[in-house]
């Protein structure tokens, strides 16, 4: 696979150095581990990974990564990189309070609603046992009926 997959695609022979490399200021080979991750354009990605991991530790630990679970590993490296440059104190774990938040509003909202249809369809069912309709229902069932004001109307 060569480099230039990783430096959007062109197939010049000149490539730019990842985002890594180029921290580093060294020469980025078709070999560099770290250039599927930090392309050129995504300097501030490594540059938070960096500040939070250092490159020795991400290179440690991609190295130590199965290869068909790296893109899986680094993709959660920076983004819990980018969430502690985003909140230094809480980082990825305010993300997951907040989450745990709204599922937890969520939940008590779908149970207000379970109960609301339980206690609509107990109301149904009590109205189809004793015979009781809505105003309406007895609007259309009879050519009398009695108003609010307990006067009787003709249909």
């Amino acid at each position: 696979m060569s480099l230039s997959k990783f430096h959007g695609g062109s197939s010049s022979s000149s490539t730019t150095a990842c985002a890594a490399c180029k921290y580093q200021r060294k020469k980025c080979t078709e070999h560099c581990i770290l250039a599927r991750y930090f392309p050129q354009e995504k300097q501030n990605q490594f540059l938070n990974a960096h500040k939070l991991f250092g490159v020795s530790n991400i290179t440690k630990f991609i190295k130590g990564v199965e290869e068909c679970q790296r893109d899986i590993a680094m993709n959660n490296l920076i983004f819990h990189a980018n969430a502690r440059a985003r909140d230094p104190v809480w980082g990825v774990c305010k993300i997951m309070l907040d989450l745990k938040h709204q599922i937890a509003c969520t939940q008590a909202e779908l149970n207000l609603v379970h109960h609301q249809n339980l206690a609509m369809c107990q109301t149904i069912a009590l109205q189809q046992q004793f015979g009781c309709y809505s105003y309406g229902d007895l609007l259309e069932q009879g050519d009398e009926y009695l108003n609010i004001d307990g006067h009787v109307h003709q249909k």
